[in-house]
């Protein structure tokens, strides 16, 4: 019996070790299993065959199902109340509309769209946080030895805070650094640029409304209405059809039949007036089509005299990777800066704009900095579009507007130490946001919806265009040439029938002659009756 005893404990003990190397080599977590010592005398008095078959099926459940599971919830369990309590420090930066400091009588007060967010978070999620801004005002790039970061991963980096509440874009060369929460909001990289003026107007504005196609078969429509008009009426003449003392086609000749045309289609009346069933038929048909023309005309001339179009050199980043005239940049020690730098020898646009970067080298030293050079003159910010809709949106003097579409999408997130177990808390707190519409609400908070137009095309709707007389020079220029040529034919007139036509002045002096010489004869013949 001692014998045997021995032997089952040498067994338990075997299988205890073979059961623990099992658990470690199936998982790190894994708990070892645990024999009370009434287990122990019990499988004493048990032979080992029977012993062997129940620590087997013992160490297979706890592998599968047992410790395992119950400690990992206990981790879960405890890692929920992990920020309770807590206090962090957070650094951040100063950028509208993310984060603003206000300096009071009580202290320093911090506001923005990121403020709200970590607000929320503490809220939610039961913790403090210490707040600063990062000493250098960056957002955080590798320097020089590309061992040290600047900004807000710095602060990461070097401990001195435990989570980054800024709009940090997160990114491959970021995240070999520091953690990154799930994004809270989606970005695009954008183009910003100073308004240009608006095209200069045509003398000749008033016939912009219609293409040159347009104008000509109006034209045409009104002289072969016209033409048509004086064949009707001078066949029905010649044939004697009606009465011709009421159907005046005798009056519609080529020159009554083309002045019809005209002051139908400028809306005034005038003579001879149709009569005859032929001529009401076409001036019926020529009027509705006036009507349609006039009414088309005027809505479209409202348009053109009032909306003032902008044309941009730029549209996308082609056009810009393709020209020299215009300098562009994006601001020193952020994502952009560190993504652009890093496209040499991929011969991409991005590159060809890297190198026309270096050549003008002006990178502003922040977002705001880039956007008073835009507003100073001819210069492009390339930056990402949260900043850029919110600087367009919220700009004074309207002067601002976006250029093409965005391109490189990203997403910001919250930045923590690696490995640190605060980032999942926080990560499922914004997740609990974003669910619930409360990031939507923040963001609708601070980003307006109203103001300046992003693609800077049109005005405040509120406020009337007033027009110069450049719009209605052209106008004048018809009324002026018509005056001048009225006064040419007038002159030409009076020179012709007074001084040149002496063809007329004879006849008419001939006519005059024996119409003296005829009366006087007359005269005589009157006399002597009245002598005899």
């Amino acid at each position: 019996m001692a014998t045997a005893g021995v032997c089952s404990l040498i067994v338990c003990v075997l299988l205890v070790c073979g059961s623990v190397g099992v658990s470690l080599n199936t998982s790190t977590t894994a708990a070892p299993l645990m024999i009370s010592s009434s287990a122990s005398a019990a499988t004493s008095t048990k032979s080992p065959s029977v012993l062997l078959s129940q620590l087997q099926a013992a160490a297979k459940s706890q592998r599968q199902n047992g410790p395992e599971v119950t400690r990992r919830q206990d981790f879960i369990d405890s890692s929920d109340d992990l920020l309770k309590g807590k206090t962090l420090k957070a650094v951040t930066v100063l950028e509208d509309p993310y984060a603003t400091k206000k300096v009071t009588d009580e202290g320093t007060d911090f506001h923005g769209f990121v403020i709200d967010i970590v607000k929320e978070l503490s809220s939610s999620l039961g913790f403090d946080f210490e707040l600063y801004v990062s000493p250098d005002g960056k957002y955080g790039a590798p320097k020089e030895n590309n061992t040290q970061w600047s900004g807000v991963i710095g602060e990461i980096m070097s401990g001195r805070a435990d989570v980054a509440v800024a709009p940090v874009t997160i990114s491959s060369e970021r995240e070999q650094v520091v953690d990154f929460t799930n994004p809270f909001m989606d970005l695009g990289a954008g183009l910003l640029m100073k308004k240009p003026e608006p095209e200069g107007t045509s003398i000749f504005a008033f016939l912009q409304p219609f293409k040159g196609t347009v104008w000509f078969s109006i034209l045409g429509a009104l002289l072969g209405t016209a033409i048509l008009l004086y064949v009707t009426s001078r066949l029905r003449f010649k044939c004697d059809i009606g009465d011709q003392n009421y159907y005046n086609d005798r009056k519609f000749n080529f020159k009554n039949s083309l002045w019809l045309t005209y002051w139908s289609i400028v809306r005034k009346g005038g003579e001879p007036a149709p009569r005859s069933l032929p001529s009401r038929i076409l001036a019926g048909a020529w009027w509705f089509f006036t009507l349609i023309v006039i009414s088309t005309y005027t809505a479209n001339l409202t348009a053109f005299l009032t909306v003032k179009r902008l044309v941009s050199p730029i549209k996308s980043i082609d056009d810009l990777a393709s020209q020299n005239s215009i300098p562009f940049g994006v601001t020193q020690e952020t994502f952009l800066y560190s993504f652009f730098k890093g496209q040499v020898d991929t011969g991409s646009v991005y590159e060809r704009m890297w190198d026309s970067m270096q050549t003008t080298e002006m990178f502003p030293p922040s977002s705001m900095k880039g956007v008073e050079w835009v507003r100073a003159g001819r210069y492009v910010l390339i930056e990402e579009t949260p900043f850029l809709e919110y600087t367009v949106r919220t700009d004074q003097n309207c002067e601002l507007m976006l250029l093409g579409k965005p391109f490189l999408f990203k997403g910001y997130g919250f930045a923590t130490r690696r490995g640190s177990a605060i980032k999942k808390q926080l990560s499922v707190g914004i997740l609990k946001l974003q669910e619930s519409g409360k990031m939507s609400e923040l963001r609708d908070k601070w980003w307006p919806k109203d103001g300046c137009p992003l693609d800077g095309q049109s005005s405040n709707v509120n406020e009337a265009s007033a027009l110069g007389l450049d719009i209605f020079l052209g106008v004048f220029y018809v009324l002026g040439a018509a005056a001048i040529l009225a006064v040419v034919v007038t002159a030409v007139q009076v020179i012709y029938y007074r001084f040149c036509n002496f063809g007329e002045k004879l006849k008419k002096m001939n006519s005059n002659r024996r119409t003296s010489l005829k009366n006087h004869v007359l005269r005589r013949q009157s006399t002597d009756v009245n002598l005899h």
